[in-house]
């Protein structure tokens, strides 16, 4: 019998539950992270996925692409993440020291610089893809710091100033030494000191 050639495309949908183009994001994701961008290649996602490299190109016409996608994709679930403990029924210091380590248990990494790294390898406008994500984690918090002062929970506070000072300070919980040890021996420790500096500056309690 005579083989018929295979049609060109759209290439077959990953097997599972999961589309082809989210499993190729969250494979990128963590590879991206540990590795670095320039470390990673597209031939390396697309057999981390085990599919052809053509079918990840279909879907990100480049390896800039891919990375915006997937820096995107995890500060989505950032937001995702954080809006839900936000919403707990609890004071805001315990909603704010559960985020802290959850964030730094779930992501092992300083965010902040990473995305100045990206300005290298980034078109300004995928560039302001990533701003305009991590805009909607600062948006959340800075909503909920409004809240909390309006009620009197937390002093008359700039939200917008607070909410940024917050994630800088939730970077230094990847902190490291000049030997690359961790500064923190566990992330509940360095949520509890983040915390602690945002809560009562330098000025702890009596």
């Amino acid at each position: 019998m005579e083989k018929k050639s295979k049609p060109l495309g759209r290439p077959r949908a990953s097997q599972g539950d999961i589309p082809l183009p989210q499993k190729i994001i969250l494979t990128a994701i963590p590879m991206f992270l540990s590795k670095g961008y320039e470390s990673v290649s597209m031939d390396d996602v697309a057999k981390e996925c085990q599919v052809t490299k053509a079918s990840v190109y279909y879907y990100y016409p480049s390896k800039s692409d891919l990375l915006t996608a997937s820096m995107v994709q995890l500060m989505d679930n950032v937001k995702r993440v954080t809006l839900l403990r936000l919403n707990q029924p609890t004071s805001l210091r315990e909603r704010l020291l559960n985020i802290t380590e959850a964030h730094l248990k779930a992501i092992d990494f300083d965010l902040h610089s990473f995305m100045r790294k990206m300005e290298a390898v980034l078109s300004e406008e995928q560039m302001n893809m990533l701003r305009k994500s991590e805009q909607g984690i600062l948006d959340a918090l800075e909503a909920e710091f409004s809240k909390s002062a309006a009620s009197g929970e937390i002093g008359p506070v700039d939200p917008r100033f607070i909410a940024r000072a917050y994630t800088s300070l939730l970077m230094m919980g990847h902190a490291r030494d000049g030997e690359g040890n961790k500064m923190f021996p566990q992330e509940s420790v360095a949520a509890t000191q983040i915390i602690d500096i945002l809560w009562h500056g330098l000025f702890p309690p009596v």
